[in-house]
């Protein structure tokens, strides 16, 4: 078909047509703000008079707040976006600026379907579409995409399809749809793979393992863990196909955290196991600390105290010059099992360690909590002296009651 062959100098890939179309964005919108402005109403006239109904529709559409592309952010979005829904104030729909451009465009393609130019089709629909995202109107983007996705599927143009559905996936995610996100980087991660290009199928897995990932954060916010567990195992199967170690460490520690929360400890275990695993591979030493900290957190819930306690020393080794709070953190929970263990004198050995930490921190909850566990634990040490005394001298005990004589329990 006219307009879909590819360059004389040969097949370009998947980075350097991105590029390509950057940069033409850019020009075009450089171009346009150097261009007299027309209203909105004479632009929509001369499409009309020029025989561009087609052109003139989405004109309308995308100039006119009530039209199918309004781009105004719901109060979530703009949270998400860290911007007061409370203060925001819209932009125009459409700048006055971008007018001509938009026009301009709208008619190239008009004028190439016309002649089935399908290829120039897409590439007036990508720079209008590549132009919205750089201005941050992503709704009016996902607008233009669908065009180039609709327009590269009727000419069987794989390669246009291949890019649609990417940038597809990237403005759904910029607008917090990552449901429809996941599924259109899906549908590119497909394509990749049957067109065997290494490149654009590297790009896929990096953004599907992303989304993913946020789609189980939500989930999982929203109470839903077992379609967060869902997600996590996407998330891992495309971390496992990349071998990006580091990507699947994270999702083997996610649905860790996940089964935990399920109550199915015997399945957060292996995860947790798994993400150790790769880290102590990969050198990873502040990942295999928290792994550490996972397997201890599972092992008490499983009764396997032994084990609680040899990770938790573990991870005190490799953390001697990490995080202090983490440190902190697992002080507190070794004083903790040695009391339940009433092994006080070790108790208070870790809460000693805690409370150090917690004091080089000026974390004034962190060392009242500190302050009351050494308490208790040197309080038990004492008392634990005087019942062996009850237990083992009972004459002493009375000769100290009737003389009131100190006895070595200091």
């Amino acid at each position: 078909m006219e307009g879909m062959e590819e360059q004389a100098g040969g097949k370009r890939n998947f980075k350097e047509k991105l590029l390509d179309q950057l940069s033409a964005a850019e020009a075009e919108a450089a171009k346009a703000a150097e261009e007299p402005v027309k209203s909105k109403q004479s632009l929509l006239v001369e499409m009309l008079v020029e025989g561009h109904p087609a052109a003139f529709v989405d004109m309308f559409y995308l100039t006119h707040r009530d039209g199918v592309a309004d781009d105004t952010p719901t109060p979530a979005e703009l949270e998400a976006r860290g911007i007061d829904p409370e203060t925001f104030v819209p932009e125009e729909e459409v700048a006055p600026e971008s007018l001509q451009f938009l026009k301009e465009q709208l008619v190239l393609a008009d004028d190439a379907a016309r002649k089935s130019q399908m290829r120039e089709v897409f590439d007036a629909y990508m720079r209008l579409a590549r132009y919205f995202e750089g201005a941050d109107n992503h709704r009016k983007a996902i607008f233009f995409y669908e065009k180039c996705l609709k327009t590269a599927q009727s000419a069987g143009d794989s390669d246009g399809e291949l890019e649609a559905n990417l940038h597809m996936g990237g403005a759904c995610e910029h607008v917090g749809d990552t449901e429809k996100a996941a599924e259109y980087h899906e549908k590119h991660h497909a394509l990749a793979l049957q067109c065997g290009d290494d490149d654009a199928l590297s790009t896929a897995q990096q953004n599907l393992v992303q989304v993913y990932r946020r789609r189980a954060d939500e989930l999982e916010e929203a109470g839903e863990l077992g379609a967060a567990v869902s997600s996590l195992d996407k998330c891992l199967a495309v971390a496992k196909q990349s071998t990006d170690t580091t990507a699947e460490g994270l999702a083997n520690y996610r649905l860790g955290q996940a089964y935990e929360k399920l109550g199915d400890y015997q399945r957060a275990l292996q995860y947790h196991q798994d993400y150790r695993r790769l880290c102590t591979l990969s050198g990873d030493k502040t990942g295999e600390g928290t792994a550490c900290c996972a397997l201890a957190s599972t092992h008490q819930a499983l009764g396997d105290t032994e084990a609680a306690i040899s990770n938790l020393e573990t991870f005190l080794e490799l953390a001697k010059n990490g995080d202090p709070a983490s440190q902190a953190r697992a002080c507190c929970s070794l004083g903790i099992i040695y009391m339940k263990q009433k092994k006080f004198e070790r108790a208070v050995t870790y809460f000693e360690k805690f409370f150090e930490v917690a004091r080089s921190l000026h974390d004034r909850r962190m060392l009242d909590v500190a302050r009351v566990n050494l308490g208790i634990a040197r309080g038990s040490v004492r008392t634990g002296r005087l019942m062996d005394i009850v237990a083992s001298d009972a004459h002493t005990l009375l000769q100290w009651k009737n003389v009131r004589m100190p006895l070595g329990v200091s």
